[in-house]
């Protein structure tokens, strides 16, 4: 009996060694994308959220405006701003993880310029 007792205490023991507490924070990390649909050309970043870090040069902000639209980026306001006129489209996109769960999400704008002004000027000003 007392055998037994000491393997399901090990047991128990090396479960709870990789159990997370329920209020530990799940982080974001998201690489977000402009490709030029005419040639390819491609800029991205990283972007980590809850904590802020990665590549973007604006990531305090990035993370602010993701955070009040659930991670998607589309459901950003659009910035105070005019967008050019020039035609030079682009797919502006954002992968990763958010809060955990896969994200995968993109859409097309009418140059780079226009892409930031229509997600809130943050997220894809890099």
């Amino acid at each position: 009996m007392r055998k037994a007792f000491g393997s399901v205490a090990v047991a128990f023991g090396a479960v709870a060694a990789f159990a997370v507490p329920a209020n530990a924070a799940i982080t974001s990390h998201l690489t977000v994308s402009m490709v030029a649909v005419s040639d390819g050309y491609t800029e991205s970043v990283t972007l980590d959220c809850e904590p802020t870090g990665g590549t973007h040069p604006d990531a305090e902000a990035a993370c602010k405006d993701l955070i009040n639209a659930n991670g998607d980026f589309r459901r950003i306001p659009p910035e105070f701003a005019a967008c050019p006129t020039y035609y030079l489209p682009v797919t502006a996109s954002v992968k990763g993880t958010w809060h955990g769960v896969p994200v995968s999400t993109s859409a097309r704008y009418t140059n780079g310029a226009c892409a930031k002004v229509e997600t809130g000027g943050h997220v894809f000003h890099f």
